[in-house]
């Protein structure tokens, strides 16, 4: 959040609140000028000579990465010899930091997550009780990056270059990943795997099948225009400020671009509908049409936005609604048992995110998933968007105030007043941070998860990273639910936003996640679900860690297409046929539209096909036996090899056109010479890694 949007001149707390005093007559060294200004006019001259004086003890010499560490060291001895000073320290840290590094990055990625709220002002729907009725207001004297620097383990070499490598731009190169046996002794976390936990279970019933819809990053984009600039320079676009730093000549016209990204249309009636919606009863209304080249001419912007939305903004509502109207009339086809969402509501416009911004989204998402899919059970996960302050979450045995955790309270009484979770899971999903164990009718087990705690923008899981194995608890309760399910030969699902191998990442953590997978799969564990990359990927965990063995592929991960086309996608989302016992999957439907056939319909409504099946698209013989679920062999053998040999430029272009959704931006595999590029590999190829930091060094250019 913006220090612009906070209340800093009368409520934060170093600042008298109802007396004026007369200001410092010595200036701050504070750098340019923000909205932060008003509290250091404020400061007393003696806080003011201490920042001016201890500034300089960050001007220190060597690589980017020895200054990145004695940073960090520097600043937590300021608090310990500095006691009463650290609200003090606090301003002079995020200071130093708008002198060095970019102002959002200040605000928003690194130092000052308010954990502190006021009850002096109501926010959000007042017919939702969250427990939470204030707003946030910075607070120097106990703010996030004073609770983490003050537990930071800086004698360890390993935290700081982790920190100085997710956090610190990259100054620091990433560390190898430590044993973690050694570190935690991982065994002892749970009992010893038995020999018959190897293989799957043996099954009696699992002839019959059932469906499963699958929808994700829904990234609801409240501030979407009609008309704004589409093809912004800083996106996400179609804001009212987005502009393009390229502006359109006086002899420009704005059709050049909608016949640009789809040059096959015969038809160029522009979809300017601002009133277009969808009833309660999910009929289209597409309402009047609005002459922008009449009222603003033909070059106002290079790509106006249109209705359902464009390739480099999130999801505008009509989109949304849009997208669950068509799976609304799926699921009257294929009576779908539940849906997995696996999180991501909010936009990617944190700059202009706040409480009620976030509370409006998350009830409109889950009322609106209500609405058009009636009385389908619902598992969801809350995604790096979804917290108050981009995908923090603080432990809840570091952190006093309760206040911090008012989303996770939030968020749980949408999900129960939705019938999703009974009254008595209340607190388990408060507890684990919105995450829970759900076993369904047929005796499946699904287990949410709240992937904030190993994200590698989460500042709390810096400092204690070889010392404290699961400073969150999702790890113990993780397990103690599979060795519950174990001891009933029951299996089990997983899902959660952010998957574990993805480059932002902590690798640590993934490596701890990975663990777990090889203890409890496959007899236990049967799929895992995420979403985040808005990519349509799959990684096939291997025992052995070696891609190349078929006879070590032992579990599959599922990451789903998002429905926000941003960036560059055609919206999207799945369905799973599954076995009734096993729980293993037997084939997949991808449905998609293209977002291009949009533009120029005449605002009618997107034409939604089925995108392709696993089965046809991998398997087009039908080499792999009919009866046979689409498990760690199939992928090992139909996709992931083939996406190994790099000198199969067209499958690797094949997967990235169906990544994309058969996107008009799909990149192009094929470098001038007719090697795989450094695109497609980065992207296909070292997803296939299934830890993190595989995935992070197996990167090109």
């Amino acid at each position: 959040m913006l220090f612009s949007k906070l209340l800093i001149a009368s409520t934060i707390a170093t600042v008298a609140l109802a007396e004026y005093h007369v200001q410092s007559p010595v200036i701050v060294n504070h750098g340019y000028a923000d909205g932060s200004d008003p509290i250091f006019d404020n400061l007393s001259r003696e806080d003011s000579d201490f920042i001016n004086k201890n500034l300089r003890v960050f001007d220190t010499n060597g690589t980017n990465c020895d200054q990145c560490k004695q940073r960090i060291i520097n600043a937590k001895k300021l608090v310990e010899d500095n006691p009463g000073k650290e609200h003090v320290i606090a301003l002079l840290l995020y200071k130093y930091c708008l002198n060095t590094s970019y102002r959002l990055y200040c605000q928003w990625t690194d130092f000052f997550f308010i954990s502190e709220t006021f009850n002096t002002a109501q926010t959000g729907d007042e017919n939702v009780d969250s427990g939470y009725t204030g707003h946030t207001s910075a607070n120097f004297y106990d703010n996030d990056f004073l609770q983490v620097i003050k537990r930071f383990n800086t004698s360890s070499d390993l935290d700081l270059e982790y920190y100085c490598y997710f956090k610190g731009n990259k100054a620091c190169k990433l560390p190898a990943t430590p044993d973690i046996d050694e570190l935690f002794d991982i065994e002892s976390w749970w009992p010893e795997k038995q020999p018959q936990h190897y293989e799957e279970p043996a099954y009696t019933n699992n002839s019959e099948t059932f469906n499963v819809l699958h929808a994700s990053d829904f990234h609801l984009q409240l501030r979407y225009k009609l008309g704004a600039e589409a093809n912004c320079s800083s996106s996400p676009c179609a804001n009212s400020e987005n502009y393009n730093k390229v502006s359109p000549g006086k002899d420009y016209n704005f059709t050049t671009y909608y016949t640009n990204v789809n040059p096959d249309t015969d038809r160029l009636d522009f979809s300017f509908y601002p009133d277009a919606h969808y009833d309660e009863e999910g009929n289209y209304i597409k309402g009047d049409y609005y002459d922008f080249p009449a009222y603003f001419g033909w070059n106002f912007n290079n790509a106006p936005a249109t209705a359902f939305g464009a390739f480099l903004s999130d999801a505008p509502a009509l989109l949304l609604n849009n997208s669950l109207v068509e799976m609304k009339k799926l699921h009257e086809q294929k009576n779908f048992e539940f849906l997995l969402f696996t999180g991501d509501s909010f936009a990617h416009d944190g700059e202009h995110g706040g409480d009620d911004s976030l509370k409006y989204t998350e009830k409109f998402i889950f009322s609106s998933v209500k609405q058009y899919l009636n009385d389908l059970q619902v598992f969801p996960c809350l995604g790096n968007h979804d917290e108050p302050h981009y995908a923090q979450v603080a432990p809840q045995s570091y952190v006093r105030n309760s206040s911090y955790y008012w989303n996770n309270d939030y968020v749980s009484r949408l999900w129960i007043d939705n019938e999703w979770f009974d009254e008595s899971k209340a607190q388990d999903l408060k507890t684990h941070y919105t995450g829970y164990s759900y076993v369904t009718p047929r005796g499946l087990k699904v287990i949410g998860l709240n992937s904030n705690s190993y994200y590698g923008d989460n500042l709390w899981t810096y400092g204690e990273q070889t010392t404290v194995a699961d400073k969150f608890q999702n790890w113990q309760f993780l397990i103690d639910e599979l060795v519950d399910s174990e001891s009933k030969n029951q299996r089990v699902w997983i899902l959660a936003h952010i998957p574990p191998n993805n480059y932002d990442v902590q690798p640590i953590q993934s490596h701890i996640f990975s663990r777990i997978v090889k203890r409890f799969a496959p007899y236990t564990i049967a799929n895992m679900f995420f979403g985040h990359t808005h990519r349509d990927q799959f990684t096939v965990y291997y025992s052995t860690n070696d891609t190349s063995k078929v006879e070590d592929a032992l579990a599959i991960q599922w990451v789903i297409p998002s429905v926000t086309p941003f960036t560059n996608f055609n919206p999207s989302f799945r369905y799973y046929e599954v076995e009734n016992e096993s729980f293993n999957i037997l084939n997949t439907y991808n449905y998609y539209f293209n977002l291009n056939d949009t533009f120029t319909n005449g605002g009618d409504e997107p034409t939604w096909k089925l995108e392709y099946s696993s089965r046809d698209l991998y398997d087009p013989e039908g080499t792999w036996p009919e009866d046979a679920p689409l498990n760690a062999t199939f992928w090992h053998t139909y996709a992931s090899q083939p996406l190994q040999n790099t000198t199969d430029v067209a499958f690797n272009q094949k997967f990235m056109n169906y990544k994309y959704r058969l996107s008009v931006f799909t990149p192009n595999c094929t470098t001038a010479s007719g090697k795989l590029s450094n695109t497609c590999f980065n992207d296909n190829n070292c997803f296939l890694n299934f830890l993190s930091d595989d995935n992070i060094n197996c990167q090109k250019g």
